[in-house]
C-alpha cells in the first residue's frame, strides 16, 4: 500500500491516535502503520495486543480523557497528531471525539457524542430532524404507564444506554413488560413500537459533512422475544433503496454535526411504510463487517480510506462496476451447557472460508443467545452466490464439531 506521509510539517512522524489497544483494534492500527503513521496506542491493559504495533504506548483507562491529553502531549515533541479514531463504541468514541477537539483533528464534535451514546437523546434527535425512526417513550418512572394507551403491543423494550442487544426484549402484553421492567437494570428505558420487516445494516462515511453509503447488508436475528445477531449477509438484497439509506446518512451528518467518521445505521425495511432508522453509531461497526465484508467484497479498504479522510487527505469510495462476491457471517450459538470442546479447522479444508474464531473458552458457561455476548464463534465465508456462502458457513461449522455438555 502507498504510504502517505514520511514526516510532518515539524520534521517529525505524523502520528495516529487509537483508542483502544486491543484485538478489535488491530485492523485501525495495522491499516495506519501501512499508511506511513506513527501510532500511539491508548490502553488500561499493558498487554494489549495492538501495543505490539505502537510506536507508543499510553496505559491509561480510555474514561480519563484529560490525563490522555496530558500524556500525549508530554510524548508528542517533534511531530504532529493528524488523526484519532476508534474501532470500538461507547466510552471510545467520547475520547476520540475529545482527543480529536484538542488536536484540531476533524471527527464529530464531543458536545454531540452523548446524543449518540444515550438513546433517548439519539430517538429525539431523530424526531427533531424528521429522520423516519419508531414512535418511542422515554420511561424513568417505571410505575408511570399511562403512556401505553397511545401504543400497541407488541413492543421492543431497550434500556437507554448499553450495547451487544442486552436488556432488549420484544413483550407482547403489559404484564410482560412490567416483568421485564423488574429484571434489567435500573435507569432511563426505551419503549420502542415493533415495525415489521426485514432489517439492514448501513455502513458509511462522513467527510467534511457529506454522507458517502460503503454498503448494505441483510440482518439475520434470533426469534422473538430475542433480537441476537445470527448472520449478515452481502450483498443486501435492499441494495435497490440505496438512494433512500443515503438521504437518511446526510440527514444524520446534518442533525448531528458531524464533519468526518464512519456511520453505522440499523434500518427496518417495511414492505408498505418504507425504510426506518433503528440506531445510528458514528463508529466502523462490529460483527466483521469493516474487517471482512467490505474489503472481501468489494476490494475498497473502508478502514484505510477512513483514517485518510480523517487526516484531511483525498480518499477514494468504492468504484462502479467493481468485481465484487457474495459474503456470509454466521454467528455459533448454542444451548445450556458447559464448552467442553471443538476442532481446529484448516482453511484449505472448507471451500470459501475467509475467517473463523471461537470466542469462548472450554470449560466456560454458554446461554442460548440472549444477548450478541452469548455466542459462542463465528465463521465468514463467500461464494457465487448468498446461498453457496451459507451452506460453505454450515459445512464449516459442522467441521468444528462444538461439544456442549449439560451443567452450569
Amino acid at each position: 500500500m502507498t504510504k502517505l506521509w514520511k514526516k510532518s510539517s515539524s520534521g517529525g512522524p505524523h502520528f495516529l491516535v487509537s483508542i483502544g489497544a486491543g484485538i478489535n483494534q488491530m485492523p485501525l492500527i495495522k491499516e495506519a502503520k501501512a499508511l506511513g503513521f506513527s501510532v500511539i496506542g491508548v490502553d488500561m491493559n499493558p498487554a494489549a495486543p495492538g501495543f505490539l504495533h505502537c510506536d507508543i504506548r499510553i496505559i491509561e483507562s480510555i474514561e480519563n480523557f484529560k490525563e490522555i491529553f496530558i500524556k500525549l502531549k508530554e510524548f508528542i515533541v517533534a511531530g504532529d497528531i493528524t488523526a484519532v479514531l476508534s474501532k470500538s463504541y461507547g466510552t471510545a468514541i467520547k475520547c476520540a471525539a475529545y482527543l480529536a477537539e484538542q488536536f484540531n483533528c476533524t471527527l464529530l464534535p464531543f458536545r454531540r457524542v452523548d446524543d449518540f451514546l444515550q438513546k433517548e437523546r439519539m430517538k429525539e434527535v431523530f424526531s427533531e430532524s424528521g429522520i423516519p425512526s419508531p414512535r418511542f417513550h422515554i420511561i424513568t418512572d417505571r410505575k408511570k404507564l399511562r403512556f401505553l394507551e397511545e401504543f400497541s403491543f407488541p413492543l421492543i423494550v431497550k434500556p437507554a444506554t448499553g450495547h451487544a442487544k442486552k436488556g432488549v426484549k420484544l413483550v407482547n402484553s403489559r404484564k410482560e413488560l412490567e416483568d421485564h421492567l423488574n429484571v434489567i437494570d435500573s435507569g432511563p428505558v426505551i419503549i420502542e413500537e415493533f415495525i415489521e420487516g426485514d432489517e439492514i445494516i448501513a455502513a458509511g462515511l462522513i467527510h467534511r459533512g457529506r454522507y458517502h453509503l460503503v454498503e448494505m447488508t441483510d440482518k439475520v436475528l434470533s426469534p422473538p422475544p430475542y433480537f441476537v445477531d445470527l448472520m449478515h449477509l452481502a450483498p443486501s438484497r435492499h441494495f435497490s433503496r440505496s438512494r433512500e439509506v443515503r438521504e437518511i446518512g446526510q440527514k444524520i451528518a446534518d442533525a448531528f454535526d458531524i464533519v468526518t467518521s464512519p456511520l453505522i445505521m440499523e434500518i427496518k425495511v417495511h414492505p408498505e411504510k418504507g425504510l426506518s432508522l433503528i440506531e445510528a453509531v458514528p463508529e466502523f461497526g462490529g460483527e466483521f463487517i469493516p474487517d471482512f465484508v467490505i474489503p472481501k467484497r468489494t476490494a475498497y479498504n473502508f478502514i484505510a480510506e477512513t483514517i485518510r479522510a480523517a487526516a484531511g487527505k483525498d480518499f477514494k469510495l468504492p468504484q462502479a462496476g467493481t468485481k465484487k462476491k457474495n459474503i456470509a457471517v454466521k454467528y455459533i450459538t448454542g444451548r445450556n451447557g458447559i464448552f467442553t470442546s471443538f476442532n481446529p479447522i484448516k482453511y484449505e479444508e472448507i471451500h470459501g472460508l475467509l475467517f473463523y474464531r471461537i470466542f469462548k473458552d472450554v470449560g466456560s458457561h454458554i446461554n442460548p443467545p440472549e444477548t450478541n455476548h452469548d455466542r459462542i464463534g463465528v465463521v465468514i465465508t463467500e461464494g457465487k452466490s448468498i446461498r453457496e456462502a451459507v451452506d460453505a458457513c454450515d459445512f464449516a461449522i459442522e467441521k468444528l464439531s462444538i461439544k456442549i455438555r449439560p451443567g452450569k
